[in-house]
């Protein structure tokens, strides 16, 4: 494959996110955050990852995310990224206020 038909290949199967990912939750310690996907085109597979204060939380790759000591004061946002055919695409939520203890 060329470089030409690489890139019209990763054009033609990107997936597009038209609805960025949101938060859900209560956002005190000990309570449960969930990550929707967003929209996609393409119906791609999805992997996430949480961030703290934008920060990549190591392990912290499912759907959803109780909130430990370590989040209280932090902002959580996560990141999909969406991929088809191969091809992957990415998509941040908007941060979360901040954490308050339980």
């Amino acid at each position: 494959m060329n470089a030409r038909s690489a890139g019209a290949f990763a054009a033609d199967n990107m997936p597009v996110n038209s609805v960025a990912p949101a938060i859900t939750g209560t956002k005190t310690q000990g309570q449960t955050l969930t990550c929707s996907s967003g929209t996609w085109s393409k119906s791609p597979s999805y992997a996430y990852q949480w961030r703290r204060s934008g920060v990549p939380i190591i392990g912290a790759t499912a759907s959803t995310r109780v909130l430990s000591a370590d989040d209280v004061g932090a902002t959580m946002s996560c990141t999909v990224s969406a991929t088809s055919n191969g091809v992957t695409a990415v998509a941040t939520s908007a941060e979360t206020t901040a954490v308050v203890a339980s």
